[in-house]
């Protein structure tokens, strides 16, 4: 792993060019004198003790284990004229700490020199301050006692740090580094779908439209694979899929078009989060969308029998189509609607932000013809935390009622006016509210204010499906 504090393995032992010696002496070490230089023997004996005492002392120093030295003591490197470095980093090399001048008896040159506290030592620039900090790191590699196994690891250690720091990771800039680990290493698909999913629980997203997602990116990770890089997927692979599914499952235009959607919204995701630089998503093609045959307006006829056949069998439902059509509230919001959101002396009905479809807290106005409905139920008697519609029975109850309760009992309604093959949903309420909206002369603001739309670009994307059923019977001016 890339990061401040790297775990690179050190566990695959390299072949030493030499079993020789020459792997343990000191030419790589600022702290030591190498064996056997002339004239060292002649050496003063205060002059030789207080080479041994500066090598202890800066073994002391630098010798950190788990922490690099520039946690505690960062120091400036004197690079001479190279005062800003070509590179922001000096090649790593092992130190192996402090000289050893005596071998004792049964043990080895070898033995003794592992003995010592070693390390892996290379500068980097902090531009912050701007100088060179030391760098020295262990892994705890110090507690292997064998000297050439010890050899290997911190050579190994030392490969490690060299060919991150040329991959541009940095021992000092920990955001860095998670970027360079989101670019090289990257997530698979498995991965991808847990963090979106985990994103889209958190930023409040309906369970129905993460259960829609989930159902099309599954597809396209079971058919490329969960183990494939999100950072190798192109254009192609979704294009690829999307025609597969179109060709072979017959997909319409619609279904084509909401995969695309999904796939999108997934790569637009990890686009903003930096596990991708493009989104391949965005020049995939569209389709078509033929118009949808659900949700259809009832006609006045239609709507009368309807209507009717509720007032006799079913007047749970007929309340609950009734809120719809004065309200213009969802299905789903009327099922979480409490009675402390309902307000007669203000004459509103709020839904919460928490359940409302655009996530906003606006009041709806009571018509006057749901007033009376309303007071007929004796609100005020009632616990505030009780439901509106819990119950067929009692209607307003403790609890909520299961999801498609209502919509379940329309259907038989349907059955029995001999109407279940028009595509009649409990919408269809909300819609014919609408046209007659329009047909009344509401203005496009007034429809919009009514169905809580966000914008008016909203309601007229909406209304365009519904003008079809605007017939106007107006005379047409002479000429």
């Amino acid at each position: 792993m890339i990061g401040s504090n790297p775990i690179f393995s050190t566990g695959k032992p390299n072949a030493l060019k030499s079993s020789n010696l020459t792997a343990f002496q000191f030419d790589n070490s600022d702290t030591s004198l190498p064996l056997n230089i002339p004239g060292t023997k002649n050496l003063p004996r205060q002059a030789r003790r207080k080479n041994q005492n500066s090598s202890k002392e800066n073994t002391e120093i630098g010798g950190y284990t788990e922490r690099q030295s520039h946690e505690k003591f960062p120091r400036e490197a004197s690079f001479g004229f190279m005062e800003i470095p070509e590179l922001p980093y000096t090649v790593p090399r092992v130190v192996k700490g402090s000289a050893v001048y005596k071998v004792p008896i049964g043990s080895t040159m070898e033995k003794e020199v592992a003995k010592q506290s070693w390390y892996v030592e290379f500068f980097f620039h902090n531009a912050a301050e701007e100088r060179m900090e030391r760098i020295r790191v262990t892994r705890k590699l110090n507690r292997i006692k064998d000297p050439r196994q010890k050899l290997r690891n911190f050579n190994n250690l030392c490969e490690a740090y060299r060919i991150a720091l040329e991959g541009g990771w940095s021992p000092l800039d920990d955001h860095a580094n998670a970027r360079l680990k989101k670019e090289l290493i990257g997530i698979d698909l498995n991965e991808a779908l847990v963090l979106f999913e985990s994103y889209h629980k958190a930023k409040g997203t309906r369970p129905k439209s993460i259960s829609t997602y989930k159902s099309t990116l599954n597809s396209f990770v079971k058919y490329h694979g969960g183990n494939k890089k999100v950072n190798t997927i192109s254009d192609f692979e979704i294009t690829d899929f999307l025609n597969f599914k179109e060709r072979e499952e017959k997909w319409a235009g619609v279904t084509y078009n909401n995969c695309r959607i999904g796939l999108n919204n997934l790569f637009k995701y990890l686009k903003v989060n930096k596990y991708i630089s493009e989104n391949p998503v965005t020049d995939c093609e569209t389709r078509k969308k033929m118009p949808t045959q659900s949700h259809q307006v009832f006609t006045e006829r239609d709507f009368k029998i309807i209507m009717d056949w509720l007032d006799q069998n079913d007047k749970y439902c007929q309340l609950f189509v009734r809120m719809i059509y004065y309200t213009c509230i969802r299905p789903k919001e009327l099922r979480f609607l409490q009675l402390k959101y309902i307000d007669l002396e203000e004459n509103t009905i709020t839904i919460p932000g928490a359940v409302s479809k655009n996530k906003k807290s606006i009041p709806v106005n009571i018509d006057i013809s749901l007033r009376t409905e309303l007071k007929k139920l004796k609100i005020e008697k009632f616990d505030k935390e009780y439901f509106l519609l819990g119950s067929a029975a009692t209607f307003i109850s403790p609890s909520m009622s299961s999801e498609n309760y209502a919509y379940n009992r329309f259907k038989k309604c349907l059955e029995a006016t001999g109407m279940l093959d028009k595509n009649y949903t409990l919408y269809s309420f909300k819609h014919l509210s609408n046209v007659r909206k329009f047909r009344a002369g509401w203005t496009l603001a007034e429809i919009c204010s009514a169905n809580r739309h966000g914008s008016l670009s909203e309601t007229e994307t909406y209304l365009k499906e519904l003008l079809k059923f605007v017939i106007s019977d107006k005379a047409i001016p002479a000429i």
